[in-house]
């Protein structure tokens, strides 16, 4: 039998690099430096390098900002994903007041990243719409409620935003997230998986802990949806006398129109009766007065004639 030959071994370090400085390109040039790094990296012997180089994927405009945002804001991003870590110890001690607490500190430094890069209006030159904020919001969040999303967005390689779904991290599309490394392992694929002894024991372990974590979030989400109930309520009953006292308001309001409106026309039919007079009497002065001036010329005719 021909003894396979042995795969080569580049320097890993100087392979990572490359990766990362193709992640640090504008983002219309990033596919034809990809190609350059495979070629390079292909010419230097290491063709499964390479090719996984070359299988690496565009990264949508969200990602590309979120991976922008990482090395700009490296401690900040830290920051907000040792938060996980807590969150994770926190649930694991089933510390309710803990979660809550981490929780709200969670959003703090998330929103506090999100309102930087909307303040500022652009990474890298690039201006940032609503839509990509709304994507680096939910891939800020994955990176906290989910170890393995974190390491991958502070590795700062995305090429598609992430979203905590519950059941685990999906991509911005609602797809299987796919994180693929870039160096398979040594062993030849799929050998340590069937080399590997099951553990049944350590994988209800692991369900139990992800399940009550699940069961705690949940309680913590029920608790602030139920404060939320509680002054919507509230806010409902006063929005309800408000609205009471202004339907009392508006019926005496309407009620003295009414009478307003009444009035009105019944002055308007005395001025309409009083003005029909008024020309009734005019009417009889006119006569009244040509029968004084008749009167008068007669009295000086009669006068004439003695």
């Amino acid at each position: 039998m021909t003894a396979r030959p042995e795969p080569p071994d580049p320097d890993a370090t100087d392979l990572d690099a490359m990766v990362d400085a193709l992640y640090t390109q504008p983002l219309d040039g990033f596919v034809a430096a990809r190609d350059a790094a495979a070629r390079q990296v292909a010419d230097d012997g290491d063709r499964l390098g390479a090719e996984r180089i070359k299988r690496l994927p565009k990264p949508s405009v969200a990602a590309w900002v979120i991976n922008h945002v990482v090395r700009e804001r490296p401690d900040d991003v830290a920051a907000l994903t040792a938060v996980g870590d807590e969150l994770r110890a926190a649930t694991q001690d089933r510390d309710r007041a803990r979660i809550k607490a981490l929780d709200h500190l969670r959003r703090e430094r998330t929103e506090a990243l999100v309102s930087a890069v909307r303040d500022a209006g652009e990474v890298g030159g690039r201006p940032v719409s609503a839509a990509v904020l709304d994507r680096l919001t939910e891939t800020l969040t994955a990176a906290v409620m989910d170890a393995d999303a974190g390491a991958a967005v502070r590795a700062g390689r995305l090429a598609r935003g992430l979203q905590h779904a519950g059941f685990g991290i999906v991509d911005e599309h609602g797809e299987e997230a796919d994180l693929v490394p870039l160096r398979p392992d040594a062993a030849e694929p799929g050998k340590a998986a069937e080399d590997a002894e099951p553990d049944p024991a350590a994988a209800a372990e692991r369900a139990v802990e992800e399940t009550s974590a699940q069961v705690d979030r949940l309680e913590a989400r029920r608790d602030d949806a139920s404060d939320r109930v509680d002054a919507a309520d509230t806010a409902v009953e006063h929005a309800k006398d408000a609205a009471a006292r202004l339907d009392e308001e508006l019926a005496q309001l309407t009620a003295e129109r009414d009478a307003a409106h009444r009035a009105l026309d019944e002055a308007r039919a005395e001025a309409d009766e009083a003005r029909a007079d008024l020309t009734a009497v005019e009417n009889e002065l006119d006569d009244a007065e040509d029968r004084a001036a008749q009167a008068r010329r007669r009295r000086r005719r009669a006068a004439r004639g003695r």
